[in-house]
Formats: structure tokens, sequence, C-alpha cells
């Protein structure tokens, strides 16, 4: 698009939001899908999350049925709002028909037809707004009960106003679900690597910068569960979520919660009193939580309830009467529409150009975990592995272990990488199967090998450092699947 296409864009979208009232105060955005719809045929998760008929509306006090703004007028299907910085746009997940693709829509909060947003040949979901209004979300659509895992996974994307969008992650194990954190970083659902892809995935929260540098494990990488959903920053700091122990993130779910100042050790039920069929938690203002949850089961209603949307007070022991529920519909999503302050944002350190990315391991000796066999002997060497294809890894090479277990090497950009470390004799000590990955001139480091996270690595030079760093695998990373 050319400066002046741009420009011209960029005027329609003020005078388009200008013949609209913005929403009034306390108003909510929330995702309807039609209560007696029966199972569909899905053909994506996406299809299965938002049947034909599901909408985004707006919702303004008092929250009334008959005082209901849909936002995704003229659409198939739609959800997964959330709302910009500024309060004045609510974008969400949309397909245009039946048979169309599902990609990002953006509509004004206080009314007007939905535009598109992406045109993502595999569609896009799960839209989040980092700082200065750009705009991330997951591509592709992975097929109908083909999430964890998918022959083509998807992984997480940005696009700023007008341009083309480029691609964050590179891990190759999928990559959904994302927010943006007050600090700036994303946090987002992926799964543990596994050299069976095929196997049964283990899902856990990571975080990156805003350019995808610095993936880290973030939270739930401990703890076994099937389910993993929709995290959110509360406005305590607490990170919210849902948990389930099905594939279904359905009526089976229920909120967990962990604390940022220790999200590995902190995991535990985000409410003290029973949350099955949450359908989803966020912030509401003043540090209570916004709640969709399945009402079968409650006194008085039928085992085959809706889903009604619950403002839980934090020092809340029930969860007390919902502040807005149809009986037509299920309330599957909430969010509040008002304006807040943006997340921070963050100098990128990507080079673009740059075919590779320097990584430094401070001692690869230095584990939690056992290394096979118990054998205890040092690592001599570090092997990287880099995968290639579904299935498919191939080593870049070796380089040696100094003597203090530190290691500097470049590896190739924007590639999966794995790592094992061996023995004087070439025997894997410890495994991580490809599902890191340096982006164009990053310079990353770490502690150890899945080394303990309540510990500081020593303030001492690596002896790795004293030399210039190995080179393994150096091409063009475009030219890797």
């Amino acid at each position: 698009m050319n400066l002046r296409a741009s420009i011209g864009l960029g005027a329609a979208s003020i005078l388009l939001a200008g013949c609209h009232p913005p929403a009034p105060d306390g108003s909510l955005v929330v995702t309807q899908t039609p209560a007696d719809a029966p199972p569909p045929a899905a053909a994506t998760v996406m299809d299965a999350r938002y049947p034909p008929g599901s909408r985004v509306v707006l919702l303004s006090p008092p929250f009334r049925t008959d005082r209901v703004l849909v936002l995704s007028r003229g659409l198939f299907a739609a959800g997964d709002p959330c709302v910009s910085w500024d309060g004045r746009w609510v974008y969400f997940a949309g397909k245009s028909s039946e048979d169309a693709a599902w990609q990002i829509y953006r509509a004004n909060a206080g009314g007007g037809r939905p535009e598109r947003q992406t045109q993502m040949p595999g569609g896009a979901m799960d839209p989040a707004i980092a700082a200065h209004g750009e705009l991330l979300f997951s591509s592709p659509v992975p097929k109908s009960d083909r999430l964890w895992p998918a022959a083509e996974p998807a992984e997480l994307y940005r696009q700023m106003p007008g341009q083309a969008p480029g691609r964050l992650t590179f891990g190759g194990t999928g990559a959904v679900g994302a927010t943006v954190l007050r600090d700036g970083r994303v946090l987002y659902v992926g799964a543990e690597p596994r050299d069976d892809r095929h196997a049964q995935r283990h899902l856990c929260l990571f975080t990156i910068n805003n350019d995808g540098t610095e993936v880290t494990a973030y939270a739930c990488q401990e703890d076994g569960v099937d389910f993993i959903g929709r995290p959110r920053e509360l406005g305590d700091g607490r990170i919210a979520f849902l948990a389930a122990r099905t594939g279904d993130p359905g009526a089976m779910a229920w909120a967990e919660c962990v604390r940022p100042a220790a999200p590995f050790a902190t995991r535990g039920n985000l409410f003290p009193f029973r949350s099955a069929g949450c359908r989803s938690v966020g912030p509401a203002g003043g540090g209570d939580v916004l709640a969709c949850v399945e009402t079968s089961g409650w006194i008085g209603r039928s085992m085959t309830a809706n889903a009604a949307v619950y403002r839980v007070a934090a020092d809340a022991t029930a969860i007390g009467a919902p502040i807005f529920d149809d009986p037509r519909w299920n309330s599957v999503e909430a969010t509040p529409v008002a304006a807040r302050d943006e997340a921070a944002g963050h100098t990128s350190a990507v080079m673009p150009g740059a075919l590779y990315g320097t990584l430094l391991c401070l001692d690869v000796n230095y584990s939690c975990e056992p290394s096979a066999g118990q054998n205890p002997a040092p690592a001599a060497e570090l092997r990287v592995l880099a995968r290639v294809g579904p299935g498919q890894e191939r080593s870049l090479g070796t380089v040696p272990v100094a003597s203090d277990g530190s290691v500097i090497v470049q590896l190739p950009a924007d590639v999966p990488l794995g790592l094992d470390t061996l023995d004087a004799q070439g025997r894997v000590l410890r495994h991580q199967a490809p599902s890191f990955w340096l982006r164009p001139g990053e310079n990353r480091a770490c502690v150890g090998c899945h080394e303990p996270r309540n510990r500081a690595p020593a303030n001492t030079r690596p002896l790795a450092t004293m030399q210039k760093p190995a080179h393994l695998g150096l091409v063009d990373p475009r030219n890797v699947p």
C-alpha cells in the first residue's frame, strides 16, 4: 500500500469513528453463542468455539437483554473480542460466510459496520493489541480437533496499521491465545516440545518481547494439565487463565491463576468457590474480575442452562448473581470498554537482514533435571538441532563446552532450535527438542540447561566469551521450511 492510500485509509477510519458516538461509560463487549445451537460440524477450532450465529455485542448499563448492540453485524459468526487502549475500537475474530476463512475485524466501540483488518491465507484468530496500536494474532487457524498438535501449527504475527504482517514465533509447537502484559511482553499459550509429534501435548504459558525475541517459559511447565486457555492479566497483576483435564475447554474448564513474582510456583484456583464451567475470566476494574460461567447446577437453574456474565469482587466468597443473563444465548466472553494505560513499548533488538543470532549459555551443566541414565559426567560438547520439517530434525553440528560449562555460538535465525549436551564419549546427557528460536541479530543468554528458576548465576565472566563465537549452520533461514 502506498503512502497516499495509507493516509486515505487513516482519514477514512477517522471519519468513520466520528459517525458513531463512543460507548457509554460502564459498557461491556460480550461474545454470545446461540444457547440452543446443535454441535456444529466444525471445520476449524474457531468453528467449534463459535458456531453459526455467534456474535460480538455491546452491553450498556443497566445490561438489559433488550438493549444489545451487535458490533459484528453482517458476519456469519464472530467472537474473541479485545478493546483498544483508548477504548474506541473493538477487535475480534469473524468470518463473513460459512465457507470463508476466519479473519480479524475491527468495529467502533459505539457501533458501526465491522472492517476486516487481516487477510491471512490460512485465517487468523486470537487478536490482541500491543503498544502503538499494533495488532497481534495467531495464524493459520488449525483444523477442528487438531490444535494440539497441528500439521501446520498456529504462530503469532504482528501487524501495524496499513502494513504487512510479520511473524513473531518460530517454535513449531503452536502459539495461541496471546495477551499483552502491562510491561509490554506478550503472553501466550504454547506446547512443550515433544520428539513424538503425535503425542499428547502439555500446554504451558510462555512470553516473548513484542519483536519475538527472548522466548521464555512463564508458568505451568511443571504441572500436567490437558488444556490451558485465554490468559489475561488482572488488575492486581495476577495472570488468570482457564484450565481443564480434557482437550475440550467447554463445561469442564475452571479458573486458575499465577502470581507474577513467582509464576512457576504460585499456581492455584482463582476463586475460593467452585468455578467449573467457566468460559472466560478477565479484569473488571477496581480489583474485580469479569467471569463468564455456565449456570447449570446453580440454584434455580436446569442442568442445560446457559452461560452468564458475573462480576466477582476481590473479596467474594461466592459467585453471586449474574450482571447479565440472556437464556437464549451463552455469554462466553466479556471485557470492559474503557480507556486504560497503554502497554509499555520496547526498542526492537532485531536486525533486519541478519541471518543469525547469538546464544550464550553460562553453564550447560547447571540443571534441576537428572541427566540421561543418571550419568553425572559434565558435558564436553553441545549439539544443536534444527527442525527442517514436520517431524524432521537435523544436527547443525557441535561446539566444545568450556571448563566452566559455558558456550557461545551463532545460530540461524527464525528456525526452531533444540539442544543436546554430550559427554566425552558422545552420549546424550540432556535433550531439548527444537522449540526455541533466535531472531535476526538477537543476543540471547541462558543460565543453564533446565536450571532452577529461583537461582541467580554466579557473577563471573564466562570463559566462552573470551573467544569468538562458534558458527553453526549459517544458512539463510528462509530456505528452511
